[in-house]
């Protein structure tokens, strides 16, 4: 059984003392506000969810994870 592999990136938002993240690879998009977990057809759409509630990209914590 083959699977593919993708690497993985995770981008942090700050809103205030509040983080929440979005977890992507390229093909599924998943943001992360403390325990609510929501999933997004594009990475668009979940930076445009967390922008709505006020979150700001906060570029110090990007992460690469393989």
């Amino acid at each position: 059984m083959s699977r593919d592999i993708h690497p993985t990136e995770v981008l942090a938002f700050r809103r205030g003392e509040n983080i929440a993240t979005i977890a992507t690879d390229g093909k599924r998009h998943v943001t992360q506000e403390l325990e609510l977990l929501k999933e997004h057809g594009t990475l668009l759409k979940a930076i445009a969810y967390l922008e709505a509630k006020g979150y700001e990209i906060d570029i110090d914590n990007f992460r690469f994870i393989r």
